[in-house]
Order: C-alpha cells, then structure tokens, then sequence
C-alpha cells in the first residue's frame, strides 16, 4: 500500500476512535408526548434505546415524560416542561473514579440512586438555579416551579 493511502487509513482510524470516545452516559427507556436531546447544536427527537452521552441537554414538552437509565443504573424520570442537563459522568469501578452531576433547570425530576451513590456517597450532585442537592444514596423527587 503506498504512503499516501496508509495515511488516510491511520487518519480514518483515528477518527473513529475519536468518535468512539464520546461518553456513553446511558439511554433513554421511556418516552411519552415530546421530547428531544439537545447534543452540541443539534436538536434530536427522544426514542427509546437512544444512547446519552455526557454533555446532552434533555427536554419535555408540556405534553412530553422521559424516562432514562444511567450506566451504573441510576434512573432518572422528567416530568413536562422539564430540561436536565448530564453535565458529569464518571463510572470507572476499576479505577475508583465516580462521578455523576445533574443540572436540573426547570421542571421536575425523579431520581433513583444507581452504584456510584452506594460505592462513593458524595459523588452525586444535583444542581438547581436555587440550590445544590448533595446525595448519598437516596430517591428524590424535585419540582422547580416559576423557572
């Protein structure tokens, strides 16, 4: 194979693996009425199986539930009118790395603590425009009314 090709190769190579280094945070498992995921400057209709990746915005419409399930099974559901944020997650058992930080701007929110919450209580941080919720292993629900 001459030079030239080869390079295009390893280049093509390499973009794949760059691409394959986005952090699957988890999945969407339920959707109802309207939802989308906002990824970068793409808006993108919510479908069951559909794989979150850490950064991704999720939003419901007036009409519109989600429900998603993280990597280390913590489970979250968004009620209407609801847009959450997956600003962190880290799940690295192995290594000791856990992290998991949701930044809820309205709405409401069911939280179910997965494994990162029991092997690292600290490590999971709700953000709100009113407050921070630490949380140690627990289910909450939150409900940010007049945002």
């Amino acid at each position: 194979m001459p030079k030239a090709n080869r390079a295009w190769v390893i280049l093509f190579l390499f973009t794949l693996s760059a691409r394959g280094a986005e952090s699957i945070a988890g999945s969407v498992k339920t959707v109802l009425g309207g939802a989308v995921v906002r990824r970068g400057t793409q808006t993108i209709p919510a479908h069951e199986g559909m794989h979150l990746l850490v950064n991704d915005i999720l939003q419901t419409s007036a009409d519109g539930r989600l429900g998603a399930i993280l990597q280390d099974g913590t489970g979250i559901g968004l009620g209407p009118n609801t847009e959450l944020k997956i600003d962190s997650f880290v799940f690295e058992p192995a290594d000791g790395k856990f992290s998991l930080l949701l930044r809820l701007a309205r709405g409401v929110m069911a939280y179910f603590s997965g494994r990162i919450a029991r092997l690292a209580p600290g490590s999971v941080t709700v953000e709100t425009p009113v407050g921070v919720i630490g949380l140690r292993g627990t289910h909450l629900a939150v409900s940010l009314d007049g945002t």
